[in-house]
């Protein structure tokens, strides 16, 4: 076992070797995710062509917009991990590949952190994954005020 990380960047570095180190880039995770369906630009993109990129995100390589999309998408559901054959968190996977993006970590920035335009949708997804039937026929037919 090794030593306590002796910091987050440390910790999120450990995080990434062993990511790079196991996934297989099956695309398990991503197919059980419930966020892609609401992105355009992974319309239509092969769950192992988008994890094969987020893998090179992972390596700090530039270029990979699949790779950065899935990370910002990404609504921490939980849905990839029990997918995971490898027993990875993919959850915490893209989260650290977030951190390398935005440049977090000292690396170069390559997304925004700006307000998601997709935020509130993302709370629906999320909360749909939690809610019974009737609870989400409440909600999605509420009436404001």
């Amino acid at each position: 076992m090794s030593p306590k990380p002796n910091s987050l960047r440390e910790y999120v570095d450990r995080l990434i070797d062993d990511a790079l180190a196991r996934c297989t880039s099956c695309g398990r995770c991503y197919e059980v995710c419930p966020m892609p369906r609401y992105s355009k630009l992974l319309e239509g993109a092969a769950p192992k062509e988008v994890m094969a990129d987020l893998l090179g995100l992972l390596r700090r390589e530039a270029g990979h917009t699949y790779g950065l999309e899935f990370a910002r998408i990404c609504t921490q559901s939980a849905s990839c991990i029990p997918a995971c054959p490898e027993g990875i968190n993919p959850m915490l996977m893209l989260r650290a590949a977030r951190m390398v993006a935005l440049g977090s970590l000292g690396d170069a920035k390559q997304m925004d952190g700006r307000e998601e335009p997709q935020f509130f949708r993302k709370i629906d997804t999320y909360a749909a994954l939690q809610l019974s039937d009737q609870e989400l026929v409440d909600w999605h037919d509420r009436r404001l005020p």
